[in-house]
């Protein structure tokens, strides 16, 4: 299955990497050109980290079908065992049998959704590791604002 907000993510980075590269050669922002690599080499590079977690992070995969199919299965053979049976502790054998294995349905799925959530909890670090990095960006471009800023003098 897919991971999604990790292919957003590539998508995202791999566009401003692309932006970065178009506006790095407007003469008006030859002055922060350096900067302006920077940041598209840098949003490559996040591309790239998350293109690395996407392979690494494989998302446990869901059959939608699982909960109908044992339902219809279940309900089938229960009704076939029981429909001529006389004995009413058989009966009820049985009944008890099926809860017992509707238990391990939800537990079966209990573990599933334990391994998503594990899933998610490794795409959010991944993702959480990029967002500080764009803070440092941010910083890194507000630095070279003052640094521009300083340059050009009082207006």
């Amino acid at each position: 299955m897919t991971n999604e907000y990790m292919n957003f993510i590539i998508f995202l980075e791999k566009t401003l990497a692309t932006y970065y590269q178009k506006i790095k050669n407007l003469p008006r922002l030859e002055g922060t050109r350096n900067v302006l690599e920077f940041m598209e080499v840098h949003s490559f590079e996040h591309a790239e980290i998350m293109e690395e977690a996407n392979k690494k992070l494989v998302k446990p995969a869901v059959r939608d079908s699982i909960i109908t199919d044992f339902q219809n299965n279940l309900l089938n053979t229960v009704f076939k065992k029981i429909s001529d049976e006389k004995d009413i502790l058989t009966v009820l054998q049985i009944l008890a049998n099926s809860e017992e294995s509707i238990g391990k349905l939800y537990q079966s799925i209990s573990g599933l959704l334990n391994k998503i959530a594990e899933h998610y909890h490794a795409v959010a670090a991944e993702i959480e590791k990029i967002a500080l990095q764009e803070y440092d960006h941010r910083d890194l471009l507000l630095k070279d604002r003052d640094r521009l800023a300083k340059k050009a003098g009082p207006e």
